[in-house]
């Protein structure tokens, strides 16, 4: 069987308007990467970001009729969005291709890994996210998710309330439930987001864990990967939202950003060194048992 691949490049502001479009279209699987060499837009609170230029593509059946898909596309986001839509007819050997070089395996530390859903389970993995790439933003490929994950996996989380605050895919919500916290919130303002962290919940059998919510409860261990603006204005609501003694992991953050960031945060947690991965740093702090 051979597939047929829409690609169309969008603006940040596009992007989910067009990935919609190609869903209502058909698409099999709907995808969105960010162009090479394009500045990440900071989001609101809680959203996902994206690069300034990006391209989203669909992946359809092959024998669909690739000009009339463009034609509607253009009658539902615009003619000069789709314009520049290119076709591309990939063998099923191709796809696989492309869809392994996407796909995560990685060991996260403390035997997390992270995993297509394929994959065999590796010899002594203490927990184990299936994952498949082109289902939501969030795959453990970015820095910034892979700093998010080892830390998480460097805490015990047995017994312990987690939010993950912008969540995504939910892969750090799925890792917090999969590592023993006894419940995790997961918030989003992204309907989307929310869909996808249900639905990846259930295929990793920790749905009964994973709470979706808007307002999320005090917790033990905290987790927000959003870029450091939205962070700055959530300092005080997190200082709210993290019992004391408990635990922050802020990530999305430029090396050079962390200094200005972490002021926001001192005083209400004890912050360690950042750490850093490929360009992108991570907070990490406890929350103070009292504050003055």
């Amino acid at each position: 069987m051979s597939w047929l691949e829409l690609s169309v490049p969008a603006s940040a502001e596009a992007a989910h308007a067009m990935s919609e479009a190609l869903e209502a279209l058909g698409a099999s699987a709907v995808t969105v990467r960010p162009d090479q060499d394009t500045d990440i837009l900071e989001p609101a609170p809680g959203a996902q970001p994206l690069a300034q230029h990006n391209t989203v593509t669909g992946l359809f059946a092959g024998n669909a009729d690739g000009e009339a898909l463009i034609a509607a596309l253009a009658r539902v986001v615009g003619i000069e969005h789709a314009g520049a839509a290119r076709l591309q007819v990939l063998a099923d050997a191709h796809w696989e291709h492309a869809w392994r070089q996407q796909a995560v395996t990685r060991d996260f530390g403390d035997g997390l890994w992270v995993l297509p859903e394929d994959a065999p389970q590796p010899a002594r993995a203490r927990a184990v996210v299936r994952l498949d790439p082109g289902l939501a933003f969030g795959t453990g490929a970015h820095p910034t998710t892979a700093l998010c994950l080892s830390w998480l996996a460097s805490l015990e989380l047995r017994g312990r309330t987690v939010v993950d605050f912008g969540c995504g895919s939910g892969i750090l919500a799925i890792a917090a439930a999969l590592l023993g916290a006894r419940q995790v919130y997961a918030a989003d303002h992204d309907p989307q987001a929310l869909a996808a962290t249900a639905q990846n919940a259930a295929r990793n059998a920790v749905a009964s864990a994973v709470q979706i919510t808007d307002t999320p409860p005090a917790c033990d261990v905290l987790v927000a990967n959003i870029l450091a603006n939205a962070l700055t204005g959530l300092a005080p609501r997190f200082a709210e939202l993290v019992r004391p003694g408990g635990f922050i992991g802020l990530s999305g953050i430029l090396p050079a950003q962390a200094p200005d960031l972490g002021r926001c945060y001192t005083g209400a947690f004890t912050l360690a060194t950042p750490r850093e991965e490929d360009g992108w740093v991570i907070l990490t702090g406890r929350r103070v048992v009292s504050c003055t």
